[in-house]
């Protein structure tokens, strides 16, 4: 039976991993590695029951199996989810960073007067709290940055400034069909003022978890690179910067970025 065993392991492991790492947008062999690294781990714990208990009927262990294989699972988004690694911040006063670790998944242009529409999936909502500053006036850009369940979930300053503007917008449970589901997903949106303009953060959390924690105020200073927040079980961060000549943007859809490492923008404003 112990073939059986380990097989069966082997197969469970890829079986449930592999669909979760799709669900996810994950790249294939994330899935199809730790389904063998977990499924591997499974299959000796339930080949040690085997001999431990010889009684153990076969069904049994395939439930031992299951519930192993998940507590892995689980136990290794935990220590990815809640890793907050040093960086190391550009030693430039020019640029502005990547407030969260993730993929670049979209750079929006902003007319002057519109409202910036956050995407996320294939939902649309408006980011309508920033038309309470002046951070729209001459036009913007929404760079929207999405994020995996094994990225780093803390959030950077993009720049040094004040924090001039935070708003906390709660979210509401609703059904996962329902297409006003996204339109009130908690969310914090902040806007920091860098003298020579200002941008925007919008730290958006997922449908079922909803749960945004700030670390800094309004009225506070921040400094490039500092930690403003995490976003526990969250998805997506936007970026929200004005239309200037002197910003050039230097990513593109598909970047993969890095949190107060990443140089997003550069600008030469006087």
């Amino acid at each position: 039976m112990v073939w059986q065993i380990a097989l069966s392991s082997l197969i469970l492991g890829e079986f449930l991993l592999v669909p979760l790492a799709y669900k996810w947008q994950l790249k294939l062999k994330i899935g199809l590695l730790f389904g063998f690294i977990f499924g591997s781990l499974s299959g000796i714990i339930n080949i040690g029951f085997h001999y431990s208990f010889p009684g153990l009927q076969f069904f049994i262990l395939l439930i031992f199996e299951i519930f192993f294989i998940i507590l892995f699972t689980a136990l290794a988004i935990i220590n990815r989810f809640f890793r907050d690694p040093e960086r190391k911040i550009p030693e430039r006063s020019n640029v502005i960073v990547s407030p969260a670790d993730g993929t670049i998944r979209y750079i929006l242009n902003v007319d002057e007067g519109q409202i910036p529409i956050s995407i996320k999936g294939k939902h649309f909502f408006p980011l309508s709290e920033i038309t309470k500053t002046d951070l729209l006036q001459n036009g913007s850009v929404l760079i929207g940055i999405e994020m995996s369940v094994l990225d780093v979930h803390i959030n950077r300053a993009p720049l040094d400034g004040k924090i001039i503007y935070q708003r906390h917008i709660g979210g509401k449970f609703l059904s996962l069909r329902s297409i006003e589901a996204l339109l009130t997903n908690e969310r914090v949106t902040t806007v920091i003022d860098h003298i020579n303009f200002k941008i925007g953060i919008v730290q958006i959390a997922s449908r079922l978890v909803r749960r945004i924690v700030s670390y800094l105020n309004e009225g506070e200073c921040v400094n490039m690179g500092q930690r403003i927040g995490m976003i526990k079980f969250g998805s997506q961060v936007d970026l929200v910067i004005p239309q200037l000549d002197g910003i050039k943007i230097r990513v593109e859809p598909g970047d993969v970025v890095r949190a107060g490492s990443t140089i997003i923008c550069e600008y030469e404003i006087e």
